[in-house]
């Protein structure tokens, strides 16, 4: 288990998180969702080749997607940013601008000087009528699908400029029996045992049916993340999506294009043979 999913783990011992938002009750409003990401300079873009503008971007739009995976609607942001020796008031306004670009209304926010440029953001929205789409909510029985080709995002740099699936998920909030969501930042094998955890549940996954990028392989789709695709179940046909696998009561199983059946982890497949 890597840091991140150690401390994860702890966290949810001391309070109950788990899914991709805070669900805050906040009647007679009605409930928010809340969710923060960041953006750091070497680890999830690079200041010097792809500017402070898709650091802006990517921040809010990373934060829309985690409405997103929860059939809510994004409403504001807040973006905190240090900005490197050397940064100029250019700098800053393409910041902004990236930020802005995302489609989220920017209502504050706090700047700071550091040795690491860093932008962060926090994204406040609410949710559907129906109430949030969570990560436990799976049920044996239930289709799992993707909404789009997975894979090779970093090398591509997909994962500056992708689009939040904001209007996908109220499309299926409205129309689809959904179970559980969550949108593919760690990658398809990961993020989609985020669900079987959280569920209880076991899946089957039918290789040759995952959508790839042209250029892409299966371990791609499986491992390399940063897709921001929704990764949803679901009974019934939903308007959308394209159906990858099944629901079963446990287990986790990827069906390979000749009709063998092998193990999965969240960083790919396992073949014992």
């Amino acid at each position: 288990m890597g840091l991140e999913r150690e401390i994860i783990s702890w966290l949810s011992e001391q309070a109950p998180i788990g899914d991709d938002c805070a669900v805050l009750s906040c009647e007679p409003w009605g409930t928010l969702l809340v969710t923060v990401d960041s953006v750091i300079d070497g680890v999830h873009a690079h200041w010097d080749e792809h500017g402070p503008g898709a650091f802006g971007y990517k921040a809010v739009a990373r934060g829309m997607s985690d409405i997103a995976a929860m059939g809510g609607e994004p409403l504001w942001a807040v973006v905190a940013a240090t900005f490197p020796d050397g940064a100029t008031l250019d700098d800053a306004k393409a910041l902004h601008k990236g930020a802005a670009r995302a489609g989220c209304k920017l209502v504050g926010g706090d700047t700071a000087s550091g040795p690491v440029a860093t932008v962060t953001a926090t994204v406040i929205g609410r949710t559907h009528k129906k109430g949030p789409v969570l990560r436990s909510g799976a049920r044996i029985g239930d289709g799992i699908y993707v909404t789009g080709p997975l894979g090779g995002s970093l090398r591509s740099g997909r994962h500056l400029r992708f689009v939040p699936k904001v209007e996908e998920a109220r499309r299926l909030r409205d129309a689809a029996d959904l179970g559980a969501m969550i949108d593919l930042s760690d990658g398809l094998s990961t993020d989609l045992h985020h669900i079987l955890d959280a569920s209880g549940v076991g899946c089957v996954l039918d290789a040759k049916s995952i959508p790839l990028h042209e250029g892409c392989a299966l371990q791609n789709a499986l491992g390399d993340g940063e897709d921001y695709e929704l990764l949803f179940t679901a009974a019934g046909t939903p308007p959308l999506g394209v159906r990858i696998g099944e629901i079963i009561e446990q287990g986790a199983m990827l069906r390979l294009a000749h009709g063998e059946e092998v193990p999965f982890g969240p960083t790919g497949y396992e073949h014992d043979s």
